[in-house]
């Protein structure tokens, strides 16, 4: 007759071997010789009564000793035997059974290292939406995460709104961040690096400055040095009080110079007489850059460039040429040009703007460094 029923179940017993415990009725907490899961895993005898586990016994921390709850007396027979899974076969804990406290510390730091780069096909283990749902993932959804779809990371997501001003006008040591040659290759390089870029030849602005009341003279310093060999000054002057001319001084580390060393020679034009003026100075203490207008007894302004040529250099010669435009309270025009030298080899480090007499009312100069390639 053909057996009715359940399958015939397997199971695994193991006496244990506790041989090395000493029981003197004092000792509660005694080795198993193995690591167990669970006390209901043990068959427990103590002089032929069988225990009650969770009652009558528990494991101590990390399943490798037994605590009784009284302690065995001396001379007490007891054996051990481990029940590995339940009988009958395999033993599949029920969902959301296994907590994390039964996981092994080591799941992750047992395992061998991949040895490769993360890859697109690589598996994360995430929990959905922090709702407690485990999901896999592909590592590929992490660029899309993170912004960085096809390799790279997305410029709509690179947040520079959110720093803070550099405060201050760039400087050449500034780095900046560029893809060398468009080919996806990106290098930091330096903001004076975007000069020659910029220009083969042009103008990089060194200093601008402006007063609007009355003062005697207007300069600036430290505007001359090695980097260029040419300078272009933009200048408007307005002189109080009329027939006085406007002239420029250069000024060493030590303020102006004002040595016999300045040579100059201008024209001026009038454009409602087609009079003309021309004036010559030598060993002069001052580039006289426009004679006064004699006619008109208010104020004037004068308006134009000039040129200075190796103003830093060691050389002997420090030459420059100017235009500008003349205008008297009246509104007539005049045309200035000229041009000269000052014959010292002392360095020069910035400019001085003054009237032969009295003082400016409105003045604004506007530097240059001139880049030749």
């Amino acid at each position: 007759m053909a057996y009715i029923g359940q399958g015939i179940k397997q199971g695994t017993f193991k006496v244990l071997d506790t041989s090395g415990n000493t029981y003197n009725g004092s000792n509660v907490t005694f080795n198993l010789g193995t690591q167990v899961g669970s006390a209901a895993q043990l068959l427990v005898s103590h002089d032929g009564v069988i225990q009650k586990a969770g009652t009558d016994y528990t494991l101590a921390t990390g399943g490798t000793q037994i605590t009784f709850s009284t302690a065995p007396a001396s001379g007490a027979s007891i054996f051990i035997t481990e029940i590995s899974g339940a009988v009958g076969g395999t033993v599949t804990p029920s969902d959301t059974s296994v907590t994390a406290d039964k996981l092994n510390s080591a799941l992750l730091t047992g395992h061998t290292d991949i040895g490769a780069n993360i890859a697109d096909a690589d598996l994360f283990l995430t929990d959905d939406g922090a709702g407690g749902t485990l999901r896999k993932t592909a590592a590929s959804r992490l660029k899309t995460y993170v912004g960085a779809g096809a390799g790279a990371f997305s410029i709509a997501n690179l947040d520079i709104d959110g720093g803070t001003d550099i405060g201050a006008a760039i400087a050449d040591s500034d780095l900046f961040i560029v893809d060398d040659g468009a080919g996806g290759t990106n290098r930091k390089t330096a903001a004076s690096r975007l000069k020659t870029y910029i220009g083969g030849a042009g103008l990089v602005h060194l200093n601008t400055t402006s007063n609007s009341s009355a003062h005697g003279s207007v300069e600036v310093d430290g505007l001359f040095s090695s980097t260029y060999t040419n300078y272009l000054v933009f200048f408007q002057c307005t002189i109080a009080s009329g027939n006085e001319h406007l002239a420029m001084r250069l000024r060493t580390s030590s303020g102006n110079h004002t040595s016999g060393d300045y040579e100059f020679h201008f024209r001026r034009l009038m454009g409602d007489s087609d009079s003309t003026n021309i004036r010559r100075n030598t060993n002069h203490t001052e580039i006289q850059l426009t004679d006064g207008l004699g006619t008109d007894t208010q104020r004037v302004s004068y308006r134009g460039t000039l040129t200075i040529q190796s103003p830093n250099s060691s050389s002997e010669r420090k030459g420059y040429l100017q235009q500008a435009v003349v205008t008297d309270n009246s509104g007539n025009p005049g045309y200035m040009f000229g041009g000269g030298q000052v014959k010292t080899s002392t360095a020069m480090v910035g400019i001085n703007f003054l009237a032969s007499s009295g003082n400016l009312t409105n003045s604004t100069l506007r530097v240059y460094g001139i880049v030749d390639s």
